[in-house]
């Protein structure tokens, strides 16, 4: 069909000709880059996902992972793996540690993938034409090999420096980057973060409202059916991240190594995938699931039907040389939480109060180079051991604060409980005998419930002396900032009100030394109360 455009009489059929030919060519260029519907990138939109933009029209829906702490060198410590001794190998539980890309409040955090990268996102970053958006681009990205995937996130860095760098996050002004997830991040994030308490944490899977075939594509005619499925069509884990359990392996950013009881064997494999995939069975399934894959089969890359890939948005570190400043001076106080002296003192002087000043000072007076490199050696081996028993102090002094925040809820609920019986009581007993049998059993529940009571506030009472002296103001601080983070994390904002509570009982003992049971007794029943 020709179209017919109402020219000026000056312009000539050749020249109509041709503007009807560009015409029809802006045309078909402007629809290769019509913005996709939500369906084809985020079918589940939630209010807090980040949307990057992608070549073509396309977008790509990420979660944010919060991970407590904001300071240099702060990190927050977790397990990791599985205790199924079969896996024990490869998965075995270990101590780990993570630290967010961008600061937000009381917390960091990176960005992770919502979905998997799906077939019409990898088609419009790696092809050199625009595919055109159907349902059928919503399949995850299989058959890809560890090497495909690390072109893609270059692709896809290189387009977004240089068409929508303002939309990255960025870390002190330096714009962040895609990648691929480490295997902690993958990990962590799969569990579902300080979105789940800890002992949830490190369960089997991550916590289910329902049957695991309505989160995971399984394995058997109940589930895939051995066909890996459209992204997104399943319940999330409790991130809101879809599909992270089964329908594809996804690949992730380290090499594979063994597992050596409580830490990773110092031999590097080949590439790591982890979560499962369409062709896994439901017993198998576990967030703890990796396996190594070759890089190579014969004689090319090795693919499979059953991997695929998600990205994570990271940060650059030492952005700045303010940056690197604050590392180096974070750096030289790890491990020196020891009270020091503010007059350096020289040898023969005086002893310092710190062993690692008094092992410093030592190294600078040697001049034999064998005793002063010792010397470093001794200085960094303490310096550890002190880094290594401060953060096992702060992780007390968190679960000192959880529990005391626990006990104060608990009185305020178990006094709201009791409060209407009381009243009932007052009414129908103590003024008027209504039910002899009735008053006899409420006097026996209420001073059963207050005998309870009592002994709950002496529990809570005894607690606050001892995490007053047991831990600094600086350690207490530090912990109740990272619960305030959690604590939000999980939308659990009414509950910091009683750790404020508790954290506010600790500082008057330390003022004062005085134990106040009415008073305290008082503050945490009256959370919440409406007059």
């Amino acid at each position: 069909m020709r179209l017919k455009l109402n020219l000026p009489k000056f312009f000539d059929n050749s020249n109509i000709l041709l503007l009807q030919g560009l015409f029809i060519i802006l045309i078909t260029m402007s629809g290769t880059s019509l913005a996709w519907d939500s369906k084809y990138y985020n079918p589940n939109p939630e209010p807090d996902d980040v949307i990057l933009p992608m070549p073509c029209g396309g977008e790509m829906a990420f979660r944010k992972v919060s991970v407590p702490g904001t300071k240099p060198m702060e990190d927050y410590p977790i397990n990791l793996g599985g205790t199924d001794e079969e896996w024990g190998h490869v998965e075995n539980t270990r101590a780990d540690y993570i630290a967010g890309s961008f600061t937000e409040k009381n917390s960091r955090y990176y960005l992770i993938g919502k979905y998997e990268v799906n077939q019409l996102q990898y088609a419009a970053v790696m092809n050199d034409e625009c595919p055109k958006a159907s349902m059928k681009g919503r399949l995850p990205q299989n058959k890809v090999n560890w090497f495909e995937s690390i072109a893609f996130t270059n692709q896809y860095n290189l387009w977004l420096l240089k068409n929508a760098k303002d939309k990255l996050p960025n870390n002190d002004g330096t714009p962040g980057f895609v990648r691929l997830p480490t295997e902690t991040e993958w990990e962590y994030a799969a569990r579902g973060g300080v979105a789940v308490p800890t002992s949830t944490f490190q369960e089997r899977l991550f916590p289910m409202e329902e049957d695991i075939k309505q989160y995971v594509w399984l394995a058997g005619t109940q589930s895939a059916n051995g066909k890996v499925k459209l992204t997104g069509l399943l319940n999330p884990n409790p991130l809101k991240i879809y599909d992270i359990l089964g329908n594809v392996d996804e690949i992730v950013l380290n090499p594979f190594r063994l597992n050596k009881l409580t830490r990773e064997h110092g031999q590097a494999g080949s590439f790591v995938v982890r979560g499962g995939n369409f062709m896994t069975g439901e017993a198998a399934v576990r967030t703890s699931m990796r396996e190594e894959v070759p890089y190579y089969i014969n004689e090319g890359l090795r693919k499979s039907k059953t991997t695929g890939f998600r990205v994570v948005v990271g940060s650059a570190l030492l952005t700045s040389l303010a940056t690197i400043e604050d590392y180096r001076v974070a750096w030289r106080g790890l491990g020196k939480d020891i009270a020091s002296s503010s007059i350096p003192a020289r040898i023969g002087e005086r002893s310092l109060d710190n062993p690692v000043d008094e092992l410093e000072a030592l190294t600078k007076a040697v001049s034999d180079a064998n005793m002063k490199k010792r010397l470093q050696n001794l200085t960094q081996v303490l310096r550890g051991s002190i880094e290594a028993k401060s953060e096992q102090t702060d992780r007390a002094a968190n679960s000192a604060l959880r529990l005391g925040y626990f006990l104060c809820q608990g009185l305020r609920d178990d006094a709201a409980a009791l409060r209407p019986v009381k009243e009932r009581y007052e009414s129908s007993c103590e003024e008027k005998v209504t039910n002899e049998g009735y008053c006899k059993l409420a006097a026996e529940r209420i001073r059963s419930s207050e005998a309870i009571i009592t002994k709950n506030l002496d529990y809570y009472a005894d607690t606050i002396p001892q995490t007053a002296l047991d831990y600094s103001d600086i350690t207490l601080n530090k912990q109740k900032n990272t619960l305030t983070a959690i604590l939000q994390e999980r939308k659990l904002d009414s509950i910091i009100k009683y750790l404020d509570v508790y954290r506010k009982h600790l500082s008057q003992f330390a003022a004062n030394g005085m134990i106040k049971k009415n008073s305290w007794f008082e503050d945490c029943i009256s959370i919440g109360r409406v007059n």
